[in-house]
């Protein structure tokens, strides 16, 4: 099989990607033949099932007919189905801003998994052995893993400009290309469809549901990790809101670590509590902020040392407010322990001072790209080096976070959740689902639950979902099975 080359960059116009008018290339042709095709078996969700796994290459152009980007994207197709046209297709990739799927891929939803201790205290053996995954909705659903353009084994062509493509918009264009010209090349334009973003990938797949509206509209949208309304409930110093939509997941991990008083109150019980409170006691408190009375601020203060662990002096000496970064330094802290900002259920030593030290949960991240290499060249036949495999793609910190709307400078605006709204409207049928594990501190539980509550569009198409786990929840196997049912209960529906 032919390898791919590295290419180098040359021009392209935000324009000459967009989904109107641009012309189809055929990924077999433009690239002599490209691709790695295996046919294997497994048990998903209790039923047999025969399918093919590819990883090919799909070609998007400009309007002038010139490739721009080699996409390269592993695809799990079921084979005995009789009626493929109705068969859903669930698109998914992760974020970064612009990385490799294989967290989804990986982690969650093919047909194989990494398969780390249920324990979070337990070392982490390092093995590139993935495990069968019983999880996966290939029973129900055919499954497309999209690497974005520079990342894994994508590329950005000759044609292309790759500022244009690290841009909100140039980036959801460009893979919303992907989602069309796919769905041709394989004949599914017919097929129910839906996109799994995670982090930053939930930005990415809020506006390609709109831009998809237009020409290939989507059946539903699943955001992990959801950053749609970063904007809104980030810890910018005086974004007052963030404190209280953060205050639910900081005291979520305090229960988990025995630092909260729960009063006997299940996680869930003890979370809703905390977010009702966040919502109006402790949020019009931070309004008043000067205005408040000592007394009010000790009260105050007091009750969050109860919903958090962290010292009702440390809330007095900062306007009664933590940062969630300053959290997961401080509620071990006595301990000499800092939390992971991924999965707060993990912790590690403090780095002495200087030193960045190593993340809690890195190795259950680490086994991620050891197991794909493996499954990939072992199990799928796939013959490409693994030295150009780009977990992230290069450049992608330059990223570029455009306005959707505003005066401009200070004055802009970006809801991306808009994008969503644009969706609805497109299709009577399209649902969307928000999964957020509420011992992230990176994408948390409130703001989930505010996007939710703003929305403007039916509450009853939103399927609002909790797990105990982390930024990627589904390392934990109890969650994943729960993951796997919602998504397959959505895409399975009548």
């Amino acid at each position: 099989m032919k390898p791919i080359m590295k290419t180098g960059l040359a021009a392209m116009t935000l324009a000459s990607l967009a989904l109107a008018g641009a012309a189809v290339a055929s990924a077999q042709e433009a690239t002599d033949g490209f691709g790695f095709f295996s046919e294997h078996t497994g048990t998903f969700n209790g039923e047999r099932v025969r399918y093919r796994a590819a990883l090919d290459d799909t070609v998007i152009e400009t309007e002038t007919g010139a490739p721009a980007v080699r996409f390269v994207s592993t695809a799990y197709t079921r084979l005995d189905v009789e009626d493929r046209a109705g068969r859903p297709v669930i698109f998914l990739f992760n974020g970064g801003p612009s990385v490799a799927s294989m967290w989804l891929h990986m982690g969650a939803f093919g047909p194989v998994r990494i398969d780390p201790p249920e324990d979070v205290t337990a070392p982490v053996p390092q093995t590139d052995r993935p495990v069968p995954n019983p999880y996966t909705v290939l029973d129900v659903a055919d499954l497309v893993f999209i690497d974005p353009p520079g990342a894994g084994f994508s590329e950005i062509l000759d044609a292309a400009d790759s500022q244009a493509l690290h841009t909100v918009s140039g980036d959801a264009r460009a893979v919303a290309r992907f989602v069309e010209v796919w769905s041709r090349e394989h004949g599914r334009e017919a097929s129910p469809k839906y996109v799994v973003g995670e982090s930053y990938g939930t930005i990415r797949g809020a506006v390609m549901a709109g831009l998809l509206s237009e020409s290939m509209p989507l059946d539903g949208l699943i955001l992990l990790g959801q950053a749609v309304n970063m904007i809104e409930t980030s810890q910018r110093a005086q974004n007052t809101l963030s404190y209280a939509t953060n205050l639910s997941a900081l005291a979520a991990i305090a229960a988990f670590h025995g630092e909260a008083d729960t009063d006997g109150r299940s996680i869930a019980e003890f979370v809703d509590d905390v977010h009702a409170y966040a919502m109006t006691t402790y949020l019009d408190a931070l309004v008043r902020g000067n205005g408040l009375s000592e007394d009010a601020r000790v009260s105050i203060a007091r009750q969050l040392e109860a919903m958090t662990g962290i010292d009702a002096a440390y809330y007095l000496e900062n306007q009664l407010r933590i940062t969630k970064r300053a959290f997961v330094m401080e509620l071990l802290a006595d301990e000499g322990l800092m939390l992971d900002m991924y999965d707060a259920r993990y912790s590690g030593p403090v780095p002495e001072e200087g030193s960045r030290g190593s993340a809690p949960y890195g190795p259950v991240l680490d086994l991620l790209p050891l197991a794909l290499e493996t499954h990939l060249s072992e199990t799928l036949g796939v013959t490409l080096d693994f030295d150009d495999y780009a977990i992230r793609a290069p450049h992608s910190g330059d990223w570029i976070y455009e306005p959707t709307g505003g005066m401009g400078g200070p004055f802009d605006d970006f809801n991306y959740d808009a994008s969503i709204a644009q969706a609805m409207e497109a299709n009577d049928a399209f649902m969307l689902m928000i999964g957020t594990g509420i011992y992230d501190t990176t994408t948390t539980l409130g703001p989930a639950r505010y996007l939710a509550a703003q929305a403007g569009y039916d509450r009853d198409r939103i399927i609002l979902r909790e797990y105990e786990g982390g930024h990627m929840a589904y390392t934990n196997e109890a969650v994943l099975e729960r993951l796997t049912d919602d998504v397959r209960a959505l895409v399975s529906r009548d």
